[in-house]
């Protein structure tokens, strides 16, 4: 249109309406001024997503051999688990039906020796984790001395001020 006027340099900020149509100075890639907060604030609610990535299969590890026993015992009460996949070997086996009865003393003394004298890997280990799961955590053996040190404290204390 050639014969229109043209348009006067306008402040930036402000929209020079010449036409029915209204022009802004803005970029065409930003939203308008009005859109831009409700735009940003509905940005800032919805995280970005990320793109999905495919897990990857483990490789399958060789299946633990099956228990030599059930995890039943006979009189019907369930057998710890970890003892279902200790090796077969007949002095193991004492110590683990020790374990299962409830007889520590038996275990704590055997277990170090059967460590010590076998030949194979797997008992030696079985052996060790045997006499590791009978010894106490060693935060109660904290927690004990400190209740008993707190005990003292407070016994002392009370002997003291109400007439000792």
């Amino acid at each position: 249109m050639p014969d229109e006027a043209p348009e006067k340099p306008v402040p930036s900020g402000e929209a020079a309406h010449t036409s029915d149509t209204a022009v802004s100075d803005t970029p065409a890639t930003e939203p308008p001024a009005g859109e831009t907060a409700a735009g940003e604030a509905a940005a800032s609610a919805a995280p970005k997503r990320r793109k999905k990535r495919k897990r990857r299969v483990p490789e399958s590890e060789p299946a633990p051999a099956a228990p030599k026993e059930p995890a039943l015992t006979p009189d019907g009460r369930e057998r710890p688990l970890f003892l279902l996949g200790f090796p077969d070997d007949p002095e193991l086996d004492r110590l683990v039906h020790a374990f299962e009865a409830g007889n520590y003393a038996f275990v704590r003394e055997h277990a170090p020796k059967l460590a010590e004298r076998t030949s194979s890997a797997q008992v030696r280990d079985a052996a060790r984790e045997l006499g590791w799961r009978i010894e106490p955590d060693p935060l109660i053996k904290v927690l004990l001395a400190l209740s008993i040190a707190l005990f003292a404290v407070i016994a002392f204390w009370a002997y003291k001020t109400h007439g000792g």
